[in-house]
């Protein structure tokens, strides 16, 4: 087999210069030098083809560039002498959809659970960066574990979504043709997906979709046929962590933010704890959901099985005054909508938020280097092409921005037991359809930590008072007047405005701050309330969530952030003695 792979790598790239090896569990290590990245990211793919090797460890390295690696050496020092400052039953590595999900499952148990995160919030990773679709499950490779719980978990959204409080919208999806030659196809596609489980895909004829979808009726479009599948639905992301973050706070579980992981703490074979900036953490369980550096993580603990290798995507977010053409998501097949970016990746069209804004992208490039999130004019220009047929353009833009996704190079999910390691489970590789594949992540998690508590002889009982549900937080600007009217009686900061934008009040802001996972820091106040994600982007706001901020920690106005540490947006009281005056007065 080896062989063949040599053949096939020395076929595609001919100055490829790599020595192979597999392992018994059908681990293949690559190790050698590269003319490009590029190189070194198709030569991992042509590697984890053959159905004999379960995934690929990417050392190679382009020649005189030595990828950016993460030094996670100062992190360390600073744990080891903070010496150890927790004992927990099961430590989760990463705050982002997967982790908050998982802890909350587990907080169904008698467990002591802590979520761990390096940066400040939650959802500050790839959940943050994502347009929020929550795919049916039909676009995703048969039989992959992708696949099976892409599918899984979009059923799981409902009842998700009633528990939990966030808005959920099965708005559907429309493929839609003009020519009635391509039927036989749509026929096809819709009779894969329903051999995979997806719920109600269906062909309609073009009057039934126009009825459906009264956009194409608008635009005056002449259709054959569309392909219909329910089930697509929409959610905004970071809301979803947040909600699930809260219950699981509720019933039990901590999170600890700005805490890098720098090692994984193993004794006799079995995971023991880690080792973070914060200090030492003791766990009987380790699970990883550290996103781009789940496979850091995963080598920590000995247990070196994949390579992440970031996927960078651009989205662009259009103002309100530019309405989306339809309510699901919907578009003619073979127009600028349906371009990919990727061959492995899904790339990206036009959708909407469940708030109506356009949404443009997101593009597909590989980067070396994990935190280069930085959004390129090429990007920028590929995510504004996809709504080149509707005359879109750059002025309708609000914000961009871009987010790496964790891909492996199986492009498949990597949750597992490690065999390697006792006590230490993998949630790797979760890019897209990961938000739409999260309840069902957790749930197959969940399955594997009892198992191995099982096995292990811990003891493990149900809380007969876990609370499932978290009531859904009020949104004034979706209030009736007279539902405004009285809520501003019952609680007059409700009647001050913060973010004219969006119609987002003070009373808002602080419900958020109080919450049972405050946020800390401007932004996050931004993913929890939507204050300043308006057309101004904060320029009006801003400033008065840093005051409310300062107001609730207790704190200096100069020490509240944009997003964590060293983004302090005031750095200095220019004026104290007014303050003294003002103090007087």
């Amino acid at each position: 087999m080896l062989e063949a792979i040599k053949n096939a790598l020395k076929e595609a790239l001919p100055d490829l210069d790599t020595e192979l090896s597999i392992d018994e569990r059908g681990i293949l290590t690559m190790r050698g030098e590269c003319a490009s990245w590029d190189e070194v990211v198709v030569a991992g793919h042509l590697a984890a083809k053959p159905p004999e090797v379960k995934n690929v460890v990417n050392e190679l390295s382009v020649r005189g560039k030595p990828a950016p690696r993460k030094d996670y050496g100062p992190y360390r020092e600073r744990g080891v002498r903070a010496g150890r400052i927790d004992t927990v039953d099961v430590l989760v590595i990463g705050a982002g959809i997967s982790g908050c999900a998982i802890a909350r499952e587990l907080s169904k148990y008698e467990v002591r659970v802590l979520v761990v995160e390096k940066d400040d919030d939650i959802a500050s990773g790839a959940t943050k960066a994502n347009n929020g679709n929550i795919h049916p499950g039909h676009d995703v490779k048969p039989g992959t574990l992708k696949a099976k719980l892409n599918i899984r978990g979009n059923e799981m959204y409902t009842q998700w979504s009633r528990e939990l409080g966030f808005e959920f919208q099965r708005c559907g999806l429309m493929g839609a043709v003009t020519d009635m030659r391509l039927r036989p196809l749509l026929e096809k596609a819709a009779e894969g997906a329903l051999s995979m489980g997806v719920f109600g895909p269906q062909v309609i004829d073009g009057e039934e979709a126009k009825r459906l979808e009264p956009g194409f009726a608008e635009q005056g479009i002449a259709l054959a046929a569309a392909i219909w599948l329910p089930s697509m639905g929409l959610v905004e992301p970071y809301k979803v962590a947040s909600a699930l973050a809260e219950n699981a706070a509720v019933n039990g579980a901590r999170f600890l933010f700005n805490c890098t992981v720098a090692d994984i703490l193993t004794k006799d074979g079995r995971v023991s704890g880690a080792v973070t900036s914060r200090g030492i953490i003791e766990a009987c369980y380790v699970i990883n959901c550290a996103g781009v550096y789940a496979d850091e993580i995963s080598a920590m603990a000995g247990d070196k099985r994949y390579t992440i290798h970031p996927r960078k995507g651009t989205i662009a977010i259009l103002d309100k005054n530019r309405r989306p053409i339809y309510h699901s998501l919907a578009g003619v097949l073979g127009g600028s909508a349906q371009k990919k970016g990727n061959s492995e990746s899904k790339g990206g069209g036009m959708c909407r938020t469940p708030e109506w804004n356009i949404l443009m992208g997101p593009s597909a490039t590989e980067v070396p280097d994990k935190e280069d999130l930085s959004s390129t004019p090429e990007d920028l220009a590929y995510a504004m092409s996809l709504g080149e047929d509707y005359g879109i353009g750059n002025n309708d833009i609000i914000r961009f921005f871009t987010g790496n996704r964790p891909a492996d190079y199986k492009e498949d999910f990597v949750i597992e037991a490690s065999p390697v390691t006792r006590g230490f489970i993998n949630v790797g590789g979760i890019q897209s359809p990961g938000l739409a594949a999260a309840p069902a992540i957790a749930e197959m998690v969940e399955g594997i930590f009892v198992k191995a508590a099982t096995e292990d002889g811990f003891p493990l009982e149900r809380k007969p008072r876990f609370n499932s549900i978290r009531k859904r937080e009020t949104e004034f600007r979706h209030l009736s007047r007279e539902g405004q009217d009285e809520l501003i009686r019952r609680e007059p900061a409700y009647g001050r405005v913060i973010c004219r934008c969006e119609t987002i009040t003070e009373g808002e802001i602080l419900a958020a701050m109080r919450s049972p996972v405050p946020p800390s820091s401007v932004d996050a106040v931004k993913r929890r309330t939507r204050a300043g994600m308006g057309r101004c982007q904060g320029g009006f706001c801003q400033s008065r969530v840093v005051e409310l901020l300062a107001r609730e920690l207790g704190t200096e106005m100069t020490s509240i952030t944009l997003r964590g540490e060293g983004t302090n947006i005031l750095v200095a009281d220019t004026r104290p003695e007014a303050d003294g005056e003002a103090a007087a007065l």
